[in-house]
Order: structure tokens, then sequence, then C-alpha cells
């Protein structure tokens, strides 16, 4: 009995040694394949960058973008005067080629402690380009646990630009190929009145996408701003942006680019209107 059960046992061992082996032999063979594909996912990736990075350079270089422009005088251009129909008070002015189409609005907040915003336009007839101003973005990030909050939106941290290309362009233009993202001299491209306290940063955007299967090219002008931080522990940093887009028909877009500038340097909100919002929110407009 003993002999039997000896046996049986020294095949059940040899049997479970066996299945060992077959099963680390599995486990080496899914080992092994799993890091090819990691390696072979690394290798595309890393291909993807190199080729997204010739792509900028080339689109960088290409005529769409190579030439610099100033922004065009707007000396005998057009006023269009936007006007709040809440205070029936002028919120914004800017100036425009007098046969291009002009317009915006102003958006009062739903609750008291956010800020008035306002969204201005303008374009020729066929729509071929335009300036626009978006409404305001407000963002918050760096916060232990950071959420949204009412009016303002939760933002990857770390560099403004890396803000814009994974924030902010996303938000506005998707699918959108970023080309670059450059600091600049926000004086060269907003003529916004800003508080120094408010430490006001400008950033060029260069992007490309398809507009109705059409090569378009865009320029965002983002002025960044910083708003105070909330009290507490989490110290979330709290900050916003005033955007600009300058978008055309990539072929055009060399032609025009000056006067789309022209368009965004000339923009400047009322005083009195700042005031009157300020009083009503308790935000000052800002930009």
């Amino acid at each position: 009995m003993s002999d039997d059960w000896g046996r049986k046992f020294s095949k059940f061992g040899n049997d479970l040694a066996a299945g060992l082996k077959d099963t680390g032999k599995l486990l080496k063979n899914d080992i092994d394949k799993a890091r090819g594909q990691v390696a072979e996912h690394g290798q595309q990736s890393e291909a993807e960058r190199q080729a997204a990075q010739q792509r900028r350079w080339e689109r960088a270089n290409s005529p769409t973008w190579a030439a610099p422009a100033q922004a065009a005088d707007t000396t005998e251009w057009a006023t269009y005067e936007l006007v709040d129909p809440r205070s029936q008070k002028v919120a914004v002015t800017f100036r425009h080629p007098a046969d291009w189409q002009a317009g915006g609005g102003v958006m009062w907040p739903a609750g008291p402690g956010l800020p008035v915003k306002y969204a201005v336009g303008t374009s020729p007839a066929d729509a071929s380009c335009v300036a626009e101003r978006f409404p305001r973005v407000d963002l918050i990030a760096g916060g232990l646990l950071t959420t949204a909050e009412p009016g303002r939106e939760p933002a990857s941290g770390g560099l403004m630009q890396d803000v814009i290309a994974t924030s902010l362009v996303p938000k506005l233009r998707p699918g959108a190929f970023v080309i670059s993202v450059e600091p600049v001299d926000p004086a060269l491209y907003l003529s916004q009145r800003m508080d120094p306290r408010l430490m006001g940063q400008g950033f060029l955007a260069s992007l490309e996408y398809d507009r109705g299967g059409v090569p378009w090219a865009d320029e965002l002008v983002v002025l960044r701003y910083q708003l105070p931080a909330a009290n507490g522990l989490m110290q979330e940093l709290r900050f916003g942006a005033a955007i600009w887009s300058l978008n055309a028909n990539r072929e055009l877009f060399p032609s025009v680019r000056s006067t789309l500038r022209g368009v965004a340097l000339s923009a400047t909100s009322s005083p009195e209107w700042d005031a009157y919002a300020a009083s009503v929110t308790g935000w000052p407009v800002l930009v």
C-alpha cells in the first residue's frame, strides 16, 4: 500500500514539476511577448514623435508661417462698438476693414463672484478669414485633488505652453495640429489694459487643421494672467487666458495675417463699462 502511494506521490510530483515547467515556459513566452509589444510600442511612439517633429519643422518653415507680419495700419478702417444690452454702455470697440462684417456679444455670469465676459469677431463676407476673440477662460490647477469650480475649468499644471497645447487647443480647435507655442511680448499683439499685479504673459500658438476639407491656418494669441489664490491649505493656482484666434484658408493666410493682427491689436474694452461690470459682479473685466 505504501509503495503504491509512493508511486502515486512520485507521479504527482513529476506531473506537478512538468506542469510548473510548462507554466513557466508559458509565462516566459507571455513576458517576452509583452516586452516585445512594449518595445514595439516605444519604437512606434518614438517614430511618431520624430514624424510629428519633422512635420512641425516643415510647416513652420512653409510659406504659410515663414514670413513675419506686422499689424496692419487701421487708420482708415471702420470702428465697431459692442453695446452691452444690460448696461446700455459700449463694452468693447475694435477696428476692421470697412467691407468686413463685425459682431459680438456680452455674457453676464449666472451667479455672483464671477466676471463678465465678451466675445467679438470680424470677417469678410465670404468668411475666408476671421479674427475672433473668444470669451476669456478661467482655469484652476496645482491643488491637491483639484476639481472644477463654477466658472473655472481644471487644467494641467506646468508651463503655460503645455496648458495651451493640451487644454486650450483641444477645447477650441479639436483635432488641430500644433506647430508651435512661443512666448511673445503681449504688447505686440494686444492692447489690453492690465493691472501689473496680474503678471500678464503673451503666447502665440500656430495651428493647422481642416475646415470642411479645406486646409486652414490659425494663430491663437493668448494672454495669460494671474488670479488671486484662494485661502486654505490647497493653494490651487488660479489663472486665466484671453484668446484671439486669427484664422484663414491656409493659402490665403500669409496675405491676411497682418490684417487679422491689426483687428486684434485695435480691440479695447471701455473703462466705464469695466467699472460698471466690476461694481455689479465684484470682479473686474480684467481683459
